[in-house]
């Protein structure tokens, strides 16, 4: 029999799932049980292949390879012990498992020639897209693959036992002595890999010309260690993308940043000593277009100033699940090139957007709470959220959170919202409660053509009626298509988007404010082309509206009405 079916008999077995862990409420097969398999197995395989007069050692080795896939197979699906008990139904179970391995080989062995036929750099070059642990599984494909996983310019890996990995990083950069690498990606997945000597490592991928540098822990929340990575990753002149996350960075060198083509960087829960740090950085990557930071409630970064000309990406998280009393947060954006920003900030004290002249699109989920223990007045809050709004007010197209639109009508319910005069498309999510508000709200947007209404249901805030008197301007002169999307329950005001409880019965009232809502939309809007209505068979919502549309009068003639069902 060929090695390399042999070797591939082999990986299958690797990848069967122990009995135990599969079924876990069931009692493993006995040894015995496990033997008396084996030699049925043995003896369909020697039946129904004629016993060959030369090469007796490898025969032996495939039909006991062959033997051990097809017993862990078969161990693996059955329920119980008596389940192939009936000679038949085993050696038919055998033969159909033969069949499907073949099948399997077969594909391995097209896909196998089909990378064969490449040159041995465009394999690398696609072997980069996969953690290394898969890379290395491909030496089982044929000689030539034996080694070529090592030619890849990249290495991806989570990391359990410290000196194990750092000994396979030494070796496989030893074998790279004369090659850049491209990628360099290490999870960690406890505290006690961060022994002495990671850093060393890091520093010297980073001496290597990496281009993508990705080092943290998704699972810890607090960072791994102040000085795992190295200050050479101030002075690249390789990287393009940067990703740390759960680690502390070292405060800047004399000579401060030099990144010339970094253009993506991801900062999750990081902290420093330098509450200038994401300052710093930004000023020394006169590329970068894209920047997400995630920041931790202890960040030691009061003030996070983006300042770009070259940025064109910018997402902002901070939660307030945590927070140090009397500590006062900020964040000021200042990028005329930007044209996407996500704002999740639910602490900062002070927002300031300016320059802002290029942005298109803005997704705001952000509470605007403020801080707890400030002193900040309602004043001043309603300032401050105001002054947010007209930096972001050139944009044209929006996505509020419903937390956010309470918050907005909360500290702005003495005036008129901010005119977007661009804006075009608006994504907004009401809770039943605010529905009696939409008209005013969407006196803010002239020129608005498509509108998605999310629609939330709070028990504790259920209005007794909906009467919408209000038209604005946007419904006589420009919404051409409207979304009006039933979304999950939530248990109260306040909940962040998208996090939801299960589903709960919607009241027969509900539906009539729903309803009305909808007529409302049908009876006003003079250009409307499109109106969809997406709502869940839970509730049967669309069935009623249904039955209510005949009596609506529809102010655009030619609007159409699509009835959609969705999935809570």
């Amino acid at each position: 029999m060929a090695e390399p079916f042999v070797s591939f008999l082999s990986f299958l077995l690797k990848t069967q799932p122990d009995y135990a862990l599969s079924h876990p409420r069931q009692k493993p097969f006995s040894d015995t049980s496990r033997q008396a398999m084996r030699k049925k197995i043995t003896v369909i395989l020697q039946r129904s292949r004629p016993t060959p007069t030369t090469d007796t050692p490898r025969l032996q080795r495939f039909l006991s390879i062959y033997t051990d896939y097809l017993e862990s197979k078969l161990m693996n699906s059955a329920n119980s012990e008596e389940e192939y008990s009936n000679p038949r139904d085993l050696e038919v179970r055998v033969h159909y498992l033969l069949k499907e391995v073949k099948e399997l080989y077969n594909r391995f062995r097209d896909t196998s020639d089909r990378l064969s036929a490449l040159p041995d750099t465009l394999i690398t070059q696609i072997l980069l897209y996969l953690p290394t642990k898969d890379s290395i599984k491909t030496k089982i494909l044929s000689k030539r693959f034996k080694d070529l996983w090592l030619q890849v310019p990249g290495l991806e890996m989570h990391s359990h036992e410290p000196a194990a990995i750092q000994n396979f990083i030494a070796t496989f950069l030893q074998r790279n002595r004369g090659s850049r690498l491209q990628k360099f990606k290490i999870t960690y997945n406890g505290r006690n890999v961060c022994s002495h000597g990671n850093s060393e490592f890091i520093a010297g991928v980073i001496n290597r010309g990496v281009q993508q540098l990705d080092v943290g822990s998704s699972t810890l929340k607090r960072p791994l260690t102040n000085d795992l990575v190295h200050v050479n990753i101030y002075k690249s002149n390789t990287l393009v993308s940067l990703k740390l996350a759960n680690v502390g960075l070292q405060n800047p060198p004399e000579f401060g940043v030099s990144l010339p083509c970094l253009k993506t960087m991801h900062l999750e829960d990081i902290t420093t000593k330098d509450p200038l740090i994401v300052e710093k950085l930004i000023s020394g990557c006169p590329v970068l277009e894209d920047l997400t930071v995630f920041r931790a409630f202890d960040d030691n970064v009061p003030v996070m100033r983006v300042r770009s000309l070259s940025l064109k990406r910018f997402c902002v998280k901070l939660s307030r699940a945590r927070i140090i009393h009397g500590k006062e947060y900020a964040v000021e954006v200042d990028a005329p090139g930007l044209k996407y920003m996500n704002f999740g900030d639910n602490l900062s004290d002070r927002v300031v957007a300016k320059n802002l002249s290029s942005l298109f699109k803005v997704d705001i989920d952000a509470q605007f709470s403020f801080g707890i223990t400030t002193t900040i007045t309602v004043q001043m809050k309603q300032a401050i959220i105001s002054d947010f709004l007209k930096g972001v007010s050139g944009v044209r197209h929006m996505i509020i959170s419903q937390p956010t639109l309470e918050s907005l009508y909360s500290w702005m319910n003495n005036g008129a919202f901010t005119k977007f005069s661009n804006l075009t498309r608006l994504e907004v999510s009401f809770c039943t409660d605010l529905l009696q508000r939409l008209p005013h709200f969407l006196e803010g947007f002239p020129k608005l053509k498509h509108l998605t209404l999310n629609l939330l249901y709070l028990k504790d805030l259920e209005p007794e009626n909906l009467e919408l008197t209000v038209v604005p301007q946007c419904l006589l002169c420009t919404l051409e298509c409207v979304e009006v999307k039933e979304v999950a329950t939530v248990e109260k005001a306040g909940k962040k988007r998208a996090r939801y409880i299960k589903r709960t019965k919607v009241s027969k009232h509900m539906k009539k404010i729903w309803i009305e809502a909808v007529r409302y939309i049908l009876e006003n809007s003079l250009v409307l082309k499109k109106l969809v209505l997406c709502f869940s068979s839970v509730t049967n919502s669309v069935l009623e509206i249904s039955e209510a549309l005949p009596t609506f009068t529809i102010r655009s003639p030619g609007c159409e009405i699509i009835n959609n069902l969705t999935s809570l």
